[in-house]
């Protein structure tokens, strides 16, 4: 089936990065809702054989079931485990870990609207952390990584040794532009795990987005990624790069901005006209001047964002087998 061609084309060029699956884009010209409805009709057969299956083997208490649950995530069978998680809550009603589990099955199923809210419904509970957790995921996947960097550093401060956390915090962290905390976030999570290929991924693309080129290219070797996969890396690394000079120069003009804001409103100069400070400089009201501005400070590269800074240096065994 045409799909199901399609399908295999994108896996092959799938690439793991912050826990989240980036896929290209699909060349079949086969139209998308043609693709839609097939799938459609494919999750919809695959649930109702879940069903089947929770009706053969149901669990005899809901301990059990939630494990039963937590298992079939494990396995990556998401639709199932949204299946399982209904019929959980017909036979033995609803508790914080049944209605995150389900949470997770909405939100790996695509489902993001519903997801968010079911996450947020339990931010007060006693599964606050993977709530939080949750909601940063969705927020990364949206491209809110400010959004997403908040709600995993919540999840984080509540659950500190998760490694994957940490991981997709560091990434949240180096997309909204804030390396320093990115490289304490990818720091833990690579003394934590230290041969997990996710968060060597991730790890790979500080590295290369920092300028650490040899690094970088060892920690990939590690990682066991082919060609193919660096290349990829390398690209996004690329990508991410040109971003965060956007965000420097407009961080930097947005500071101008409001430090004219700010002279204007009444800053006073120390001295008179032939004591004038040099121009474009901001003069703070004590009198001694903060120092000159130019255009050139709207063009910052990333070394003065910190980026070129070396990972901490417990970081060595990464990089050091």
């Amino acid at each position: 089936m045409k799909f199901h061609a399609c399908m295999r084309r994108m896996a092959a060029l799938t690439f793991v990065v912050g826990g989240s699956l980036l896929l290209s884009a699909c060349s079949s010209t086969d139209s998308a809702y043609e693709l839609m409805r097939q799938q459609q009709e494919q999750e919809a057969f695959l649930q109702s054989k879940e069903i089947e299956h929770w009706e053969k083997r149901k669990p005899d208490d809901k301990a059990m079931a939630v494990q039963m649950l937590q298992e079939t995530q494990k396995q990556g069978r998401y639709f199932a485990s949204l299946a399982y998680a209904d019929a959980m809550h017909k036979e033995y009603g609803s508790d914080p870990e049944m209605r995150v589990l389900r949470a997770e099955a909405l939100r790996q199923t695509g489902q993001l609207e519903q997801a968010a809210a079911a996450f947020q419904s339990l931010l007060d509970t006693s599964v606050s952390a993977r709530a939080y957790q949750g909601l940063g995921l969705i927020a990364g996947s949206q491209q809110r990584f400010e959004a997403a960097a908040h709600y995993l550093s919540k999840a984080a401060a509540q659950d500190p040794t998760q490694a994957m956390l940490q991981s997709d915090l560091g990434y949240a962290y180096l997309r909204a532009g804030q390396p320093e905390q990115a490289r304490l976030a990818l720091g833990k999570a690579a003394e934590l795990e230290p041969e997990n290929g996710k968060i060597l991924s991730n790890m790979a693309l500080y590295l290369l987005v920092s300028g650490a080129t040899q690094r970088a290219q060892f920690v990939m070797h590690q990682a066991g990624m082919d060609q193919q996969t660096q290349q990829a890396v390398a690209q996004m690394a690329m990508q991410i790069g040109q971003e965060l000079e956007q965000m420097h120069a407009v961080r930097q003009r947005e500071q101008l901005l409001a430090q004219a804001r700010r002279s204007q409103a009444g800053t006073a100069v120390v001295g008179d006209s032939d004591q004038a400070q040099p121009t474009g400089a901001v003069v703070s009201r004590d009198g001694q001047a903060v120092g000159a501005q130019s255009a050139a400070a709207s063009s910052t590269l990333l070394v003065n964002a910190g980026l070129n800074q070396p990972l901490l240096e417990r970081l060595a065994p990464v990089s050091a087998h």
